[in-house]
């Protein structure tokens, strides 16, 4: 935390109608917007200022955190510009320069809608708007309390000018805030905002052992992240028992809503949680959105598709893999102790549920689109037209016995749907077309293609992939179809389209440790 942050002595907002925390939930998806929408692509400002971050503001009470970062490291503020400046939108609409303010631009463009005409956005805005962002929930004595943080450049005029900013939002109830030496601190009363600034000079959640690890587990600092901390499990569900309605105001609905009813139940299953973090960053020519965490240790396993993935032909246009976790069953049981669910739905099925449901799926299994494109996709006329398959890893016999069981129930074939089914060591295909079961049977070599290796780096230890070939012959169909047969519009969407090689989302453990990647190649 900077040695000079310090609460304002006694400095407290004019009276102003109370608010709810909707507005501050408001307040902030605006400041959101102008920052990332503008100030997100002005490089004028991302080499300028400094300061604490909202971590070093907020308490080490703080459970959850997302934050807007508009000074990240160096490497980033470039690595974003020329990432951006690829797609043809943001050249031609954005324009970006190093002497242009953007911000300015979107600002105007937010009076000529009718938001806040009254202001003057040299006056009101640009004259104390920091670079950071932060907002979530605080634990005040127990309970959840709604914050959110702003980095200000110059504290005078944030007085008049957040104040002016607020009135332009139309809304009721209670509403707080005060003023740090770098940051407006919001909650739902002055009182709070004012607690809330003094923890955090006092223990700032920057230096707390979990936002570190959960931080530096996740990639580290970005122009976007998340923080959950092991105690939000707790204080939510404690406040859905106590009929605190709404959480504090974190959750939109009444005390024993169905929201929060579902809510409970699924808080019920990470009693182990241990916390998790999130970053969004620009990195070797793509944009990653990167998640690290511990928790639900019953879908949790060492297993993975590498083998799989590894396998599949190199001309795979898109892909959905995941290994099948075994104690994912015992869930299932778990959650139905009579087995009147599992009665009633194996009877339907002609199944044993949910033993037959584990053999159908096997170690691991996938769906993927492939084969030979056609020219443009207007060519199609029938599904044999489009290779698509799934491919079930696992004991084949015994996968074939359960399909044959489903036929029987069903009272028909797989060919009769014009399904090809193949089996052969220890592989199972449903595919579109034979030509294509044939293909998922073989052994490819989508591992050693490059495009699948810069989108998916993790394959090697991924428990599920998932995959999209933009650069491939399916995808100049695509591309190929949108310009040919959409509008001027649809022709605009393809140009930035051509821009982008892959997608990869990938999930993988490293010991207690669950990771998630989702990757946006471009060429």
């Amino acid at each position: 935390m900077s040695e000079h942050t310090t609460v304002l002595p006694e400095y407290s907002p004019p009276p102003e109608p109370r608010r709810s925390w909707g507005v501050v939930a408001v307040v902030a998806s605006v400041v959101v917007v102008v920052l990332v929408a503008a100030g997100g692509f002005a490089a004028w400002r991302w080499f300028n200022g400094a300061g604490p971050r909202p971590a070093e503001v907020l308490p080490a009470s703080t459970f959850a955190l997302v934050t807007v970062d508009l000074n990240p490291s160096g490497g980033q503020k470039v690595e974003a510009i020329k990432t951006l400046r690829k797609f043809p939108s943001f050249r031609d609409d954005v324009g970006l320069k190093p002497d242009s303010d953007p911000l300015k631009r979107l600002f105007e463009e937010m009076q000529k809608d009718g938001t806040c005409k009254s202001l003057d956005y040299e006056r009101d805005v640009k004259s104390w708007i920091g670079q950071r962002l932060g907002f979530g929930g605080v634990e005040l004595d127990g309970k959840p309390v709604p914050v959110a943080a702003l980095q200000v450049s110059d504290a005078d005029n944030a007085k008049g000018g957040f104040a002016r900013l607020l009135k332009c939002v139309d809304d009721s109830g209670p509403l707080g805030w005060t003023l740090a030496d770098d940051y407006i601190v919001i909650s739902d009363s002055n009182a709070h905002a004012k607690e809330i600034a003094a923890d955090g000079k006092k223990s700032p959640l920057s230096e707390n052992d979990d936002f570190q690890k959960w931080t530096d587990e996740a990639g580290g600092a970005g122009i976007m992240n998340a923080y959950v901390g092991r105690k939000a499990v707790d204080v939510m569900s404690e406040a859905l028992s106590s009929g605190s309605g709404g959480l504090g105001g974190l959750v939109d609905g009444p005390a024993g809503s169905d929201d929060e009813e579902q809510l409970a139940d699924m808080l019920a299953g990470y009693k182990d949680f241990q916390g998790a973090g999130a970053v969004l960053r620009f990195a070797d020519g793509g944009i990653e959105l990167s998640a690290a965490g511990s928790g639900g240790k019953a879908t949790r396993t060492s297993a993975t598709v590498a083998d799989h993935v590894s396998a599949m032909p190199a001309d795979t246009a898109m892909l959905l893999a995941f290994a099948v976790p075994p104690r994912a069953f015992k869930l299932l049981e778990d959650a139905d102790p009579n087995g009147s669910g599992s009665e009633f739905l194996g009877s339907m099925l002609g199944l044993d549920f949910p033993k037959d449901l584990e053999t159908l799926l096997g170690k691991s299994i996938s769906i993927s689109l492939g084969g030979d494109a056609p020219d443009d996709l207007t060519s199609i006329n029938e599904p044999g037209d489009v290779s698509l398959g799934a491919l079930i890893h696992g004991d084949s016999a015994g996968i074939d016995a359960v399909i044959a069981k489903l036929e029987k129930a069903l009272g028909g074939s797989l060919a009769d749907l014009q399904v090809v089914k193949k089996s052969g060591d220890g592989k199972v295909v449903l595919a579109s077309n034979e030509q294509y079961a044939d293909q998922l049977l073989g052994t490819g070599k989508l591992s050693d293609d490059a495009g699948f290796k810069d989108a998916v780096p993790h394959a090697d230890d991924a428990q599920m992939v998932g995959y999209v070939d933009f650069d491939g012959e399916w995808g100049q169909a695509v591309l190929k179809t949108i310009r040919e047969e959409g509008g001027s519009d649809d022709k605009e969407v393809a140009d930035n389209l051509a821009v982008l090689r892959a997608l990869g989302i990938s999930a993988w453990t490293d010991g207690e440790v669950s990771h998630g990647l989702v990757r946006v190649a471009l060429k």
